[in-house]
């Protein structure tokens, strides 16, 4: 987005996570993340969306897995 802010931001969405500006004149998504900003091409907002919802679904399945395992151990560690 320009320097300037001479462009006009809509703002798309937010939460206590951060928030998602949108610049028409520039066809850019910004993201920002407490003092982290990222700029995306507005075609690209998608596939991002993609990878932070594969990452999600990843972490779920670790956390998942970790814990079984985690429960296993206590079971194992109860037979003697």
């Amino acid at each position: 987005m320009n320097a300037k802010n001479t462009h006009k931001r809509i703002l798309l969405s937010k939460n206590q996570s951060g928030q998602l500006e949108y610049c028409e004149a520039c066809d850019v998504v910004e993201i920002e993340i407490g003092p982290v900003s990222v700029r995306l091409h507005a075609q690209d907002l998608q596939l991002f969306s993609v990878l932070i919802q594969e990452a999600e679904m990843h972490l779920g399945y670790y956390k998942s897995e970790k814990s079984q395992a985690e429960i296993n151990v206590l079971k194992m560690e109860g037979i003697h």
